[in-house]
C-alpha cells in the first residue's frame, strides 16, 4: 500500500521538475535574445549631457565624435565615391584610430613609455614603406631616457626625436641618428636627454667603423615629445624586427604618477585628427598637379611636418589618375644612395597591395639603364622588358619615391603615355 500510494508522488514530483526545467530554458532564452536586441539597441546615440560634470567623460566623447566627424568629412568631400571607396575610407579611419588609441592611451605615457608599432599587423597611414617598420614612443622633454635596441635582420636603423613648430604645432626634427648594424642580435643603447652632452646634426653613426660606440645619444629639446626609431630591409627576403625598449632616468624629482586618461585621450584625439585632416589636405591639393611630379602651390615646404619628415630620406613623388589604356611613365636618374624605392598608395597614404603583380619596387630591383631608370605605372602590362607597377585596378593614388642617405639625388619627373603606343620609349 505504501509503495502506491509513493509512486503518483514521485510522477508528481518529476513532472514539476521537467515543467521548471522548460521554464529555466524558455527563460534563459527569452533573457538571451532580449539582451541581444538590448545590445542593438544601445547603438542610440546618448545626449551629450551625459558627459558633463567628468573630464574623462568628455575626451572619450571626443574620441568617438572624431570618428564620426572624420566619416562625415570624408563623405561630404567626396559625395560621387562609391560604397566600395568609402569602405576603404572607413577603413583607414578604423585603422588610424586603432593606432591613435595604442600610442596614446595604452602606451602614452612618457613617464612609463612604451613602443607602439605603427603599421603593426592591418593597419597603415602616413605613407608607410613596405620595406621598413616604424615604432614610436612618447617623450617628456623633461625626463631622461634610455633606449635600449638589440638588433634583428634591419639593414638601417634611423632614430629621429620630434619636435613642436613653436607657430604652426607640425613636426620638425630636432635630433636624429643613423645606424648600420654589423650584425644581427647587436646591443645598442642610446641616452635620450636635453642635456647639452653633443649638438643637434652631429649624430650620424656608420657601424662599419670598428671604433663604433655601443652608447648613442639623442637630445630632446623643450617641445620634444616623440622618438620614431625606422627600420629599413634593403634586400633581406625575411625579415626580423629589433628588440626595443625604452625606459625613463634619472626620475628625482619628478611626479611620476601616471598620466591622467584624459590627457592620453587628449593625445589620442589630436593625433587622430591631424593625421586624416593633413592626408585628405594633401590628397586633394596633389590632385591640382596630377600625374606630374610638380609641387602643388597649396603645399608649402613646413606642410610635410604634418607627416613627420626624416632628415636621412629625401622624398619625391605626386598623384596618379589613368584610365585603363594610359600609364604614368616615372623617369630618372639612379640615386647615389643607401636605399631607394618607388611606393603605389592610395589617397590615405598606404601602400597598396595587389595580388596582381607588385606595387613597390626597390632601387636594386629597378633596371639600371646605363644610369637611369624608367618605371611604368599602370594596370595593364606594360611593353616587355620594362620595370611596372601594378596600380591593382586603383585608378586613383599617390606615387612615393624615397632616396635614403642620397649623396647625388637629380629629381625624377613623370609622364603620361598611352599603353598602345612606343613613341617616346628609349
Amino acid at each position: 500500500m505504501s509503495h502506491d500510494k509513493s509512486s503518483p508522488f514521485r510522477r508528481s514530483s518529476t513532472g514539476k521538475l521537467l515543467a521548471l526545467l522548460a521554464a529555466t530554458v524558455i527563460i534563459t532564452s527569452a533573457s538571451f535574445t532580449l539582451g541581444k536586441f538590448s545590445a542593438r539597441d544601445t547603438i542610440n546615440r546618448p545626449e551629450m549631457s551625459w558627459a558633463l560634470g567628468s573630464t574623462s567623460s568628455i575626451k572619450i566623447s571626443d574620441l568617438s565624435i572624431s570618428l564620426e566627424h572624420a566619416a562625415q568629412s570624408v563623405r561630404a568631400s567626396r559625395p560621387d565615391a562609391s560604397e566600395a571607396a568609402l569602405e576603404v575610407a572607413y577603413e583607414y579611419l578604423s585603422e588610424l584610430l586603432s593606432a591613435s588609441v595604442e600610442m596614446y592611451i595604452a602606451r602614452g605615457d612618457p613617464r612609463r613609455p612604451e613602443f607602439t608599432d605603427w603599421m603593426g599587423g592591418y593597419r597603415k597611414f602616413l605613407g608607410d614603406s613596405p620595406d621598413a617598420i616604424y615604432s614610436t614612443t612618447p617623450v617628456d622633454a623633461s625626463v631622461e631616457y634610455e633606449i635600449g635596441i638589440t638588433t634583428g635582420s634591419a639593414d638601417y636603423i634611423g632614430l629621429v626625436v620630434y619636435e613642436r613648430h613653436p607657430l604652426t604645432g607640425w613636426n620638425r626634427v630636432a635630433d636624429s641618428l643613423s645606424v648600420f648594424p654589423e650584425t644581427d642580435s647587436h646591443p645598442l643603447q642610446i641616452r635620450v636627454s636635453s642635456g647639452s652632452f653633443k649638438a643637434i646634426g652631429e649624430s650620424e653613426v656608420d657601424s662599419s667603423v670598428d671604433a663604433q660606440p655601443e652608447h648613442l645619444s639623442l637630445h630632446l629639446s623643450h617641445s620634444s615629445h616623440m622618438v620614431m626609431v625606422r627600420e629599413y630591409f634593403f634586400d633581406s627576403q625575411t625579415r626580423t624586427a629589433s628588440t626595443l625598449s625604452i625606459r625613463a632616468l634619472n626620475t628625482a624629482g619628478h611626479d611620476l604618477n601616471h598620466l591622467a586618461f584624459q590627457a592620453r585621450a587628449e593625445g589620442a584625439v589630436n593625433f587622430f585628427n591631424q593625421t586624416w585632416q593633413g592626408s585628405l589636405a594633401l590628397a586633394d591639393a596633389m590632385r591640382a598637379t596630377t600625374n606630374s611630379f610638380d609641387r602643388p602651390a597649396a603645399v608649402s615646404p613646413d606642410f610635410v611636418g604634418i607627416f613627420y619628415p626624416t632628415p636621412d630620406n629625401t622624398y619625391h613623388g605626386g598623384a596618379f589618375a589613368l584610365e585603363t589604356d594610359e600609364a604614368l611613365v616615372v623617369e630618372g636618374t639612379i640615386p647615389d644612395a643607401a636605399f631607394w624605392s618607388i611606393t603605389l598608395q592610395n589617397q590615405w597614404m598606404q601602400s597598396i597591395e595587389t595580388s596582381e603583380g607588385t606595387a613597390s619596387l626597390k632601387g636594386s630591383q629597378i633596371t639600371n639603364r646605363e644610369g637611369k631608370f624608367r618605371v611604368w605605372i599602370s594596370h595593364l602590362a606594360p611593353p616587355q622588358g620594362e620595370d611596372w607597377l601594378n596600380t591593382g585596378g586603383e585608378t586613383e593614388g599617390l606615387v612615393a619615391i624615397r632616396y635614403l642617405l642620397a649623396e647625388t639625388a637629380v629629381a625624377p619627373s613623370a609622364r603620361l603615355q598611352k599603353l598602345g603606343d612606343r613613341q617616346g620609349i628609349r
